[in-house]
């Protein structure tokens, strides 16, 4: 084990390729948003790729090919003609830090790589030879020359050699390489293809990365046995667009992380059913029966759940299925039974076998494990062995019994690895990473569960004597550079010394315990929401609850100071260290910053979010009822810019509001020319913001200065039927005659002026009411938004359009129901029209903001 030679028994995933090509070639086969290959598509695609990487004169076959691309369907045929080259796949993540990805490399000693055109240059960074990056988009563009013949296949590799290393974390504190074989994964075809029932007609999403066995696994399983592959990487377009791309594709299979179910489960409207999928399967942790039943309120009745568990070393090994109409297990979801070809062994501590109910380690017996650890002949002795009857043996590193019926129950890994957010996560590599950090003297990570709170990493870190201690907050933003978020530890303890037992190891049960981590509720109005954003970026945590303690989740005095000149800064709230002491929660400290803002002598109408800035300033206009500090993610990618974002009048502070656009853009223009007296203007508008900026850029250009660019940032146009105001009209009745005297046409249009929808229903009218007293009478917490939010929708319903002949940019979010045409007779000049998959007020939150601000940024600089 560890060498990549071998019998060649058994089969070829590319033999196999080769015979689902011949039964499918028309059918659909990978896809992913903006490309589709069917069987025989893929196949001349591939031989392409395959050809080019003969024609390099780097390794022979056997050699590893670096696989750095996307989640989409570039990458899978990338990887079908690595393995048409007779080379072995070593798919590198683009989400992984670079320092991660330059281990990966140097550990694989990969002699070529494929890359995706924009990650060429990153191939290159992390350590592979640039002669040997090929661009893999333009391989297999609809352009590239076609092939007469396939490339030469002779030797096949297949059987035991291997197909891919999948490196996970490893106990060393470096990522290991497990040896994927073709014998192993066509075992996992043949199985899992009849545990899924998987025909040609089913379309699978493919939204495990295949960097990942579990991902790897589900590609081959579905290409196979002649299902469509549709390949989507949530990490990029969100857990929204991953449900938009299973609704608009009709996807039947989804197979994913308890973590991403539960993600995708939020992220649905409470009557949303996910109506095509016949089937939903999890894989990579434990998960809970409460989970099962949350997304089955989303699903069929006739869909089918599968729990599905294995390792990268032995493959899948079990699968638990809960048939329609059965109910949810209690507590958490069974292993199950054993996949076909695998066999398990409860052992003892002595090392004899364990009777059935007894809890004992897992050893898995199989032909169809994996070809062990790449290079690491110290793990491979104590990991894999050869059973008594000749056959391979794995030791899982499992806990585990065997129940009365023969399923298997997993009861916990044997040793320190641990399983975050669906990731395997072995602490060493963790602690490796901090005492990488200067000023750690030692280190040790510890998993700790506090049901129902996710699983959290606790870091206990002994620091130098000589050099000034990290804070908490500092340490993590630092790890977060050198690892992937889950990874670093929500948690961090600085002690003086390590206890250690009498063979100078640490006893890790004399470790102080880390404080109790009580669920808190998550931000919820806008207040809330920007000064979590900036406790966040402090901290280096990623999400903040409205009871937790500054503090106590590792802020110092440095740390505080920080906070506050951020808080100064961006909330022009001047506050003081005492105002943490005495407000330390999420909740209360936003409620002081609130009252702060209400008294200094700030204008209630502009928020500077960003000042400087070697180019000219972008002014933006909130939505209705939105914060002008709702731009301020937007703001910090914006570095080259002041950034000016405008609010309604009486927002923040009494005073009566503007009832038209007009009126509005006459009070927000008045600013603007303060600011900056002279164009070229920048203007960009979220929502009803991009109808003011719109409105604004008419007036300065009909007054001669010139607008660089006015950007509408998912703004509907008046009437729309997705901008309807949230509460319910009841149309009036017309008076008869129709025509009317004079007096009543001018009553009616008075009504048309004050109640353009008719009459709300009388539930509403407390709402409708606030709608008309926004800014005169103030109200609290999130009435006084929803206030402003009505009152905008009344003056945009009034506003009428004009023809705008100048540059702009249109993006638009999810569920935007004006499209290009929709904008033709209103936007006459030259138009960029943008789709992002984001939630329409999620639009200027991360991770959209940055994609965003790329979008802006690529404007801008083509501006004239």
């Amino acid at each position: 084990m560890g060498t990549l030679t071998g019998t060649t028994t058994g089969g070829s995933l590319v033999e196999s390729w080769a015979g689902a090509v011949e039964r499918f070639g028309d059918r659909p086969a990978l896809r992913s948003p903006g490309a589709s290959y069917t069987y025989a598509e893929a196949d001349r695609a591939s031989d392409l790729v395959a050809t080019a990487l003969l024609a390099l004169d780097a390794g022979g076959p056997g050699s590893r090919v670096a696989l750095l691309s996307r989640q989409d369907a570039a990458g899978l045929v990338g990887l079908l003609g690595i393995l048409k080259a007779d080379r072995v796949v070593v798919s590198l993540d683009p989400h992984l830090p670079p320092d991660r990805l330059r281990t990966v490399v140097e550990l694989a000693g990969a002699d070529a790589c494929l890359a995706a055109a924009d990650l060429v240059g990153t191939a290159v960074e992390v350590g592979l030879p640039a002669g040997g990056v090929l661009d893999l988009d333009g391989l297999v563009a609809p352009s590239a020359e076609p092939q007469d013949r396939a490339p030469d296949r002779a030797p096949l590799r297949a059987g035991r050699d291997a197909a891919a290393i999948v490196f996970t974390s490893g106990s060393t504190g470096r990522p290991k390489g497990v040896l994927q074989t073709h014998q192993q994964l066509l075992n996992d075809v043949t199985t899992n293809g009849g545990r899924f029932r998987l025909t040609p007609e089913d379309r699978v999403a493919l939204v495990l990365p295949y960097g990942f066995a579990a991902g790897l696994s589900l590609l081959f399983v579905a290409l196979l046995n002649g299902a469509g592959v549709f390949s989507y990487d949530p990490r990029d377009g969100g857990t929204r667009g991953l449900v938009r791309w299973v609704q608009d594709e009709r996807l039947s299979v989804l197979a994913c992380t308890p973590h991403l179910l539960r993600s995708l489960v939020g992220a649905l409207d409470h009557d949303a059913v996910l109506s095509s999928l016949r089937l939903v399967s999890t894989v990579g942790e434990a998960i809970s029966g409460g989970d099962v039943a949350a997304a089955r309120a989303h699903l069929l009745p006739s869909t089918t759940y599968v729990n599905w568990t294995g390792s990268s070393e032995v493959g899948t090994l079990s699968m638990f299925e809960l048939p329609p109409g059965e109910p949810a297990p209690v507590g958490t979801v069974p292993a199950g039974t054993l996949m076909g070809g695998k066999e398990v062994v409860i052992r003892r501590e002595d090392g004899t076998p364990a009777e059935p109910g007894e809890a004992g380690e897992l050893v898995v017996v199989s032909d169809y494990l994996s070809g062990g650890y790449w290079r690491d002949d110290v793990s491979n002795a104590a990991k894999f062995g050869v059973w008594s009857d000749g056959r391979p043996s794995c030791l899982q590193g499992d806990l585990a019994r065997l129940d009365e019926d023969g399923g298997l129950v997993l009861l916990g890994r044997a040793d320190a690895a641990i399983k975050v957010r669906g990731y395997l996560v072995e602490p060493s590599e963790v602690e490796a990473a901090l005492m990488a950090e200067e000023g750690v003297a030692d280190a040790v990570v510890v998993a700790v569960a506090q049901p129902p709170a996710a699983t959290r990493l606790v870091a206990y870190v002994v620091p130098e004597s000589s050099t000034r201690t990290q804070s908490p907050a500092a340490l993590r933003r630092r790890l977060r550079d050198r690892l992937p978020e889950y990874m670093v530890p929500t948690t961090v303890v600085n002690l003086p010394a390590l206890p250690r037992n009498e063979r100078g190891k640490v006893d890790r049960a004399q470790l102080p315990a880390a404080a109790l981590v009580a669920p808190s509720a998550p931000p919820v109005t806008q207040w809330e929401i920007v000064v979590a954003d900036l406790w966040s970026e402090v901290l280096g945590l990623e999400t903040i609850g409205l009871d937790d303690d500054f503090m106590a989740l590792g802020g110092d005095s440095l740390s505080v100071e920080e906070m506050l000149q951020s808080v100064q800064e961006h909330l022009g709230v001047a506050l003081v260290s005492t105002d943490v002491v005495e407000a330390p929660t999420l909740r209360a400290f936003t409620r002081r910053a609130t009252l702060g803002a209400a008294t200094l002598p700030t204008h209630p109408d502009v928020v500077t979010l960003r000042s400087g800035g070697s180019r000219g300033p972008v002014f933006c206009f909130a939505g209705s009822g939105a914060l002008g500090l709702s731009f301020l993610p937007l703001s910090r990618h914006l570095q080259d810019h002041a950034v000016y974002a405008f609010q309604a009048h009486g927002l923040e502070r009494r005073g009566f509001p503007d009832w038209t656009v007009e009126s509005a853009v006459d009070r927000f223009l008045e600013l603007v020319r303060v600011i900056q007296p002279q164009g070229p203007y920048v203007l960009v508008g979220h929502s009803f913001g991009g109808l003011l900026a719109l409105e604004a850029a008419q007036r300065l250009t009909a007054a001669g200065e010139e607008v660089a660019l006015v950007a509408l940032l998912d703004t509907y146009l008046p009437r729309s039927a997705g901008q309807q105001p949230t509460y319910v009209y009841e149309t009036l009745a017309e008076p008869t005659p129709p025509a009317g005297g004079p007096v009543r046409r001018r009553l009616r249009a008075l009504r048309d002026r004050v109640l353009p929808d008719g009459l709300p229903v009388l539930a509403d009218w407390g709402r409708h009411a606030r709608a008309y007293a926004a800014g005169i009478v103030p109200f609290s917490g999130q009435h006084q938004f929803d206030a402003f939010f009505d009152h905008g929708n009344l003056a945009m319903r009034r506003y009428q359009l004009r023809p705008y002949g100048h540059r702009a940019l249109v993006v638009s979010a999810d569920g935007n129901p004006d499209g290009p045409d929709s904008w033709t007779s209103v936007l006459t000049g030259p138009t960029r029209f943008v789709d992002l998959p984001a939630e329409h007020s999620s639009l200027l939150r991360e991770p959209w903001a940055t994609e965003l601000a790329e979008v802006l940024d690529g404007e801008l600089g083509t501006a004239p």
